[in-house]
């Protein structure tokens, strides 16, 4: 099913390029698998495709904006291949991302059960929160320290429509198109004053 699956994807959604549809594919792995709770502080079954098979409640989630394109995308490969949602979620990014130079190549399992319900709000951290709160959540979730800044590096190929007001589809680093280090970098700039976008060539 995932090869059948692999070459519609790629025909008819990314198209061989490390473009929107792979960043969103990207963003949605994350917005769908953090919900999970070691505390049992939220409700939800993490990687289970939650976002995409619910998503008229998840995605109006504050910290879930703009998924709703994420999952519009996918939507219609759920009703054409015989996977599950949370499978088809975390394939399409691991396969989108070998449209991105630099990327490391992820490995993909499958067998995720379909979720039977919304995940709850709230399990999701927000770039305004502390450091200390944006660990806790992740500690919850199963991550480390470490585990999250690997998890911050995929900001290299994504773009936001909210960061800066009537700026849609502003990249985070100046190499959106590339995985690669630049995010860490020019967000070391810009928090020493070097104004966004500033710290590489214009996109």
């Amino acid at each position: 099913a995932f090869f059948s699956l692999r070459d519609d994807l790629q025909q008819n959604l990314f198209e061989g390029e490390c473009g929107e549809d792979v960043h969103e594919s990207l963003r949605l792995t994350f917005h769908d698998g953090v919900s999970f709770s070691l505390s049992g502080a939220f409700q939800g079954g993490g990687a289970d495709g939650s976002i995409l098979l619910f998503a008229d409640v998840e995605t109006n989630f504050s910290e879930n904006a703009g998924t709703e394109d994420g999952t519009d995308a996918l939507a219609p490969f759920l009703t054409r291949h015989n996977v599950s949602a949370g499978d088809l979620i975390q394939f399409a990014a691991a396969f989108g991302l070998t449209n991105c130079p630099g990327a490391p190549q992820l490995q993909f399992l499958v067998g995720r059960p379909n979720a039977t319900a919304p995940a709850q709000d709230g399990a999701i951290p927000g770039p305004a929160d502390s450091v200390d709160s944006i660990l806790s959540r992740f500690a919850d979730a199963g991550f480390t320290s470490d585990e999250v800044i690997h998890l911050l590096a995929s900001h290299t190929v994504a773009r936001s429509d909210t960061i800066i007001p009537d700026h849609p589809a502003t990249p985070f680093d100046s190499t959106p198109f590339d995985f690669d280090t630049q995010f860490f970098l020019e967000t070391l700039l810009a928090g020493n004053g070097v104004p966004f976008g500033r710290a590489g060539p214009n996109v």
